[in-house]
């Protein structure tokens, strides 16, 4: 196969010029990429690659019909070059017949070829939008002071050398017309450079009104429109060569004027001069066989996948934005010094959206972009997860954006962002439950810190259910947790069976006016380097012994969740502690010593 696909390449490469009577080419498509090649040798393996990728899509194939967005860039220098918007429709209509098989002239086609004439499904429509979004006719008209370009002229793409920058083409297919000096027209093949992946024809071969004959049912866009879906010249450009579909009869070359049928060459019952990519007259083409459909069907599903999803022939109606942070919200805290983005984006037009950019910018750290597909209703959001990342303590601001909504400029830019200010605390979230009774109206809860100072509080919960609070630790610090019951009987037991959970462990509501509670939680244990204490050994198997300069009045080990695993009374400044039934790992001991002074230590448990 690799043999065959460099002779055809080969043969390609030395295709001979041919003239019609009018010295002028009539598709000029072989010569333009036998130019290409000579300046970009790799095209042949580009080449190479995609014909190996249609022969693997068309092995699991699927019938598919297509609507592809079309401009068309008129460029003139005079008015007889500028071409008015009815002949151009006039065009599209017979692209439109001819690609699906309506075209009046398809009882021309001879009895032995209309099993394999096909109806290709494919369906062209004038563009409603610009790449900027902005509404169009889908014709632009751009007046030169060039009189004409030729064959190899590139200036015609661009708008600063007198012609016109080619529209997106992976939204649009481009169709230039022009006064195009030796060849009726000529089109990319797909794969090719981007900036010039179009197809131009010859102002005075267009459409259908106001056209002379041979060349005046439109054909010449539909000959080359199948360049640019990649079909090759029926003859395959050689001597009896292989164009790569197989239900084209093999024939020795071009066709001009209209032959009679049948017309035999190489050894085949008659060439197939009817077909859309010979060389005859407008009036003598008539048909596409099923091999050159499923060939142009391989290349809209892969090299040129994206055209059948551009909203291109809709009117602009993109309309999509940030309507809510859920994480960060502002103006809240959070603990830690890691926040969890996630936004909601909402589809405020008419019609659905399938894929936007979303942009978000944390202080003056650099815009990071995500980008979303997926498929969103009309006034309907949906909750997108921006990641994790990791920042200072302090005050932070996050504005975040979106834009680019089907890959167009978004209709309305007022509602496309918001602006964040949040705080994030160093410490760990901490949570708790109070499974309350029947009178919740009685009860409140305090947090106090090593100086008795309230630094969280709460009177507001619900009766008969299991309130759940949270409060950010400081790092390496100590609280209180104090539950009140203003009618001195607690939560628990007689009009209710209330209780109080904290890290999994719980305590029982039955209590009078005050339940306390301590809390510890640990991160990265920093010594106290004046403790008039010593716990030793340390490392340790379980058995460790606590020798301090004052009296110790209260012990408590802590596991690094928070969780008192251990706490004893004690009057004496020698202490033995027995920790062996412990799992390994770190552990924090808090001491108490005579005058309410408290010190920590961390020990392991080996």
């Amino acid at each position: 196969m690799k043999h065959k696909f460099h002779t055809f390449c080969i043969l390609l490469l030395l295709l001979c010029i041919s003239y019609d009577a009018f010295s002028q080419l009539r598709c000029g498509t072989m010569e333009r990429w036998n130019s290409e090649v000579k300046n970009n040798p790799q095209l042949i393996e580009k080449r190479h690659s995609i014909e190996l990728e249609i022969k693997q899509w068309k092995k699991s194939s699927s019938a598919n019909s297509f609507n592809i967005p079309v401009v068309f860039h008129v460029i003139y220098e005079n008015e007889s070059e500028n071409v008015s918007s009815e002949q151009i429709q006039s065009q599209l209509d017979v692209l439109n017949q001819d690609f699906n098989r309506i075209n009046p002239d398809a009882n021309q086609t001879p009895s032995e070829f209309l099993n394999l004439a096909a109806d290709c499904g494919i369906n062209f429509c004038l563009a409603q939008r610009t790449p900027n979004n902005d509404t169009t006719s889908g014709i632009t008209f751009t007046q030169s002071d060039i009189s004409s370009f030729s064959l190899y002229d590139n200036r015609i793409f661009h708008d600063s050398l007198g012609g016109k920058t080619i529209w997106d083409p992976s939204r649009y297919l481009n169709i230039y017309i022009c006064d195009l000096t030796n060849a009726l027209g000529f089109a990319s093949f797909p794969g090719g450079n981007v900036s010039r992946d179009a197809v131009v024809i010859n102002y005075s071969n267009l459409g259908t009104i106001d056209v002379s004959p041979p060349f005046n049912k439109g054909r010449t866009a539909t000959h080359e429109l199948g360049h640019w879906l990649n079909l090759l010249h029926i003859w395959g450009d050689g001597n009896c060569g292989n164009d790569q579909v197989e239900d084209t009869p093999i024939q020795n070359t071009e066709n001009y004027g209209c032959p009679s049928h049948p017309s035999p060459s190489c050894s085949n019952s008659g060439d197939m001069f009817q077909n859309y990519m010979d060389y005859t007259d407008d009036g003598c083409m008539n048909l596409f066989t099923n091999g050159q459909k499923d060939r142009m069907h391989a290349t809209l599903n892969t090299q040129r996948l994206d055209l059948n999803n551009s909203q291109a022939c809709s009117l602009p109606f993109e309309d999509v934005g940030i309507n809510q942070n859920i994480s960060p919200a502002n103006n809240q805290e959070y603990c830690g010094t890691e926040v969890e983005i996630i936004s909601s984006l909402l589809n405020f037009s008419n019609s659905n959206i399938y894929q936007s950019e979303i942009h978000f910018q944390i202080d003056d750290n650099e815009t990071q972009t995500l980008n979303w597909n997926g498929n969103l209703l009309p006034n309907s959001s949906v909750e997108v997860n921006l990641g994790t990342y990791s920042l200072e303590p302090g005050e932070h601001t996050m504005t975040i954006y979106t834009s680019s909504p089907n890959g167009f400029r978004d209709l309305n830019p007022n509602n496309d962002s918001l602006t964040i200010n949040f705080i994030l605390k160093d410490g760990t979230d901490f949570e708790f439950h109070i499974q309350t009774d029947n009178y919740a109206d009685e009860n409140r809860w305090e947090i106090l810190n090593s100086s008795n100072e309230v630094i969280a509080f709460d009177n507001e919960l619900v009766s008969n259910y299991l309130n759940t609070f949270s409060f950010c630790q400081d790092m390496d610090s100590c609280y209180t947790l104090v539950v009140y019951d203003d009618y001195d009987d607690g939560i628990c037991c007689d009009f209710g069976n209330g209780y109080i959970m904290v890290n999994n462990q719980v305590t029982s509501g039955e209590f009078s006016n005050e339940a306390v509670i301590d809390l510890c939680t640990i991160s990265e244990i920093k010594e106290d380097l004046k403790n008039p204490f010593s716990i030793y050994p340390n490392p340790s198997t379980g058995i460790l012994t606590i020798e301090s300069d004052l009296n110790i009045e209260d012990i408590r080990v802590y596991d690094l969740l928070g969780k008192i695993v251990l706490q004893q009374s004690c009057q004496a400044r020698l202490e033995k502690l027995n920790l062996y039934y412990l799992k390994k790992g770190t552990y924090l001991v808090q001491i108490s010593t005579q005058n309410n002074y408290i010190y920590y230590k961390k020990i392991i448990l080996q």
